[in-house]
């Protein structure tokens, strides 16, 4: 069985592709990106166990710095494969965009996590 389709159709198709990569492609970099937050989170917990803030705040605010960067790093890595996987899609550099936007709030939300503590 054949369905004829008009062009509108296939716009319709096409933005349905489009939004499912785009899904796709969120979704991916929050799973990984979720774990790597935790986990980055975790050994700072771990560095700075012994570190009290109200005699070593300058030392806990370069243990902070320091982990701050590793999940950055870690992030653009999590974003550039993800990139890489889907370099053909016609939205990449939109998307590209939006992890931009994820790993700042990723960071954001490391400190102020980090500074609850």
């Amino acid at each position: 069985m054949f369905i004829v389709l008009e062009k509108t159709d296939f716009r319709c198709i096409i933005l349905w592709h489009m939004n499912n990569i785009n899904q796709e492609m969120q979704a991916e970099f929050h799973n990984r990106a979720s774990a790597g937050f935790f986990s980055v989170y975790s050994s700072f917990e771990n560095a700075v166990s012994n570190v009290s803030r109200r005699s070593e705040e300058l030392k806990f605010q370069q243990v902070k710095k320091q982990y701050a960067q590793i999940l950055e790093q870690q992030l653009q890595t999590i974003a550039k494969d993800i990139l890489i996987k889907h370099k053909n899609e016609k939205q990449v550099n939109e998307i590209d965009q939006m992890f931009l936007q994820f790993i700042r709030d990723y960071l954001h939300r490391f400190v102020q996590k980090v500074n609850d503590l």
